[in-house]
Formats: C-alpha cells, sequence, structure tokens
C-alpha cells in the first residue's frame, strides 16, 4: 500500500546567491532517481528533488499490485509536493514520468512554474515503443543489451558499453526489474490502457512546457511526439528542441546541450 513516506534524493543548490529556484524531477518506468545522470550539474543552478515512486528503486517495500497505477503514482508526487510545501516550482518527468508529470500538471497547475517534459509517454509516440512489454523487461544481460541499443543512439551505446562503471550500473538495474516483475508488468499493463487518458490530460496542461525528444529513441518515437504536443500545444507556450545526436537517454547522451537548453528554458 502507498503511504505518505517519501524515498527522496535531494541535493541543494550549490550557488545559493544566483539559485534559480525548485527543480523536482520524475524518472521513468522501472528505473529510479539515480538515473537522472544530470542531478548534480543541475544542482549548481537548482534545489533538485528527486524521489523513487513506489516500487521503484529504494521504494519497493510495501508497494502491491493495487498501488501500480499512473494515477496513484501521479497521487503520490502531488502528496510529496504537499509534504515539502513545492511551490513556484520547475516540475520534470522523464518517459513514464513525463505521463505522470502530465497528471500532476492537471492536478497542481497553480504550483507549477513550468513543465519540462523528457521522451515523455504520451499517446502519439507510445505505441512504437510499448508494442511490446518483453523488449522493454529483460530477464538476462544479453536482452538488457538488446534493450540498451533501443535506448541510446548507436555512437553512444558504442561508447557507453566500454564503461565498467556503466555495465556495472545496467547489471543492478536488471537484477531490481527481475525482482520486481510481477509490479512492473501489471505497471505496464495499465500504463498502455492509459493512453487515451493520457492525451486528454496533456491536450489539457496550461502551464509553459520544454518538450526534449531524441532522434534516435527507439522508445518513445521522437516525430509523433512531437506532432501531437504541436498540435495540443497551438494556442499555447511551447518551446521544442529535438536532440540530433541522442536516444532517449538525453540528459546522459548530450549533457551539455540538455543544461543549456534547460537553462534557456528557465531564464526565458
Amino acid at each position: 500500500m502507498i503511504t505518505t513516506t517519501f524515498k527522496e534524493f535531494n541535493i541543494s543548490c550549490q550557488n545559493h546567491d544566483k539559485c534559480l529556484g525548485d527543480l523536482l524531477f520524475i524518472h521513468g518506468f522501472c528505473v529510479d532517481h539515480s538515473y537522472f545522470t544530470a542531478a548534480k550539474e543541475l544542482s549548481k543552478y537548482f534545489n533538485i528533488y528527486m524521489i523513487d515512486l513506489p516500487g521503484h528503486g529504494a521504494n519497493t517495500e510495501g508497494a502491491t499490485q493495487d498501488d501500480m497505477h499512473l494515477q496513484k503514482l501521479a497521487d503520490y508526487i502531488v502528496s510529496y509536493v504537499e509534504y515539502k510545501k513545492l511551490n513556484n516550482f520547475y516540475l520534470m518527468g522523464h518517459s513514464m514520468g513525463g505521463g505522470l508529470v502530465s497528471m500532476v500538471e492537471n492536478q497542481i497547475s497553480d504550483k507549477i512554474r513550468k513543465l519540462i517534459l523528457l521522451c515523455p509517454f504520451n499517446f502519439g509516440g507510445a505505441f512504437a515503443g510499448f508494442k511490446s512489454f518483453y523488449i522493454f523487461y529483460p530477464h538476462n544481460m544479453e536482452e538488457k543489451n538488446n534493450l540498451l541499443q533501443i535506448l541510446y543512439a548507436p555512437d553512444n551505446y558504442a561508447k557507453f558499453s566500454k564503461d565498467p562503471h556503466w555495465t556495472k550500473m545496467n547489471e543492478e538495474q536488471l537484477k531490481f526489474q527481475i525482482e520486481n516483475w510481477d509490479n512492473m508488468h501489471i505497471l505496464f499493463k495499465r500504463m498502455s490502457n492509459s493512453l487515451m487518458k493520457i492525451r486528454k490530460i496533456q491536450k489539457q496542461i496550461k502551464v509553459p512546457t520544454l518538450l526534449m525528444v531524441g532522434k534516435f529513441d527507439g522508445c518513445i518515437p521522437w516525430k509523433h511526439t512531437l506532432n501531437g504536443f504541436k498540435r495540443y500545444f497551438k494556442h499555447k507556450s511551447l518551446k521544442t528542441v529535438v536532440f540530433e545526436k541522442s536516444g532517449h537517454l538525453i540528459f546522459e547522451e548530450e549533457p551539455a546541450l540538455f543544461i543549456k537548453e534547460i537553462l534557456d528554458f528557465v531564464k526565458n
């Protein structure tokens, strides 16, 4: 059962005199906050707030299949915002987290200054990546490497796969994925069944939004995502950025450009 206890991993702004505000990051499906490799660099400019969602990372204890609903996870995020008394803050979500923060914005848009969506789960760009659960849920390192080649741009996969630290990190994530098969399986199915709801909610986003997508993303196709959001935001504030050398992990694959685009969006 989801409770109001939180597994949070926050970083105070390193430059208090020039801090741009609070930024809450929400991770994606079947990973945790540690996936967000840009957190430390962004803490030069923001107070960074991160949590592990129920059923993920350090927050698996007590989570049941009944808790594995997008709406319940969104409600959990809202409860965290209330717990931390966050107001006028920046909200960022990656992949499944992009769908979740869209839902959160729909509930508490008055508290959110700007929204940042990173390769977000969405109606227009979902089925190409989410048509097979088993592609996205590996059982061994061979299958995990097949998944990683879908997530990363080819040149980046070739570079990262030579790094022992990167390999070890993915081995640890694989262990978590296998141990939490049942909860992740049911969450994945419910995500697929929530596409129409996600589209309706993303059409209703009120706050200025930055959408960033990767050209080599084999999970959330960038063209469909971009075209869908441009239709949704026809008369609203939307900035879009396509990362030409990235896949699904844009903040890891092109970190300098990622930081630059965040700062440009926040300051303008």
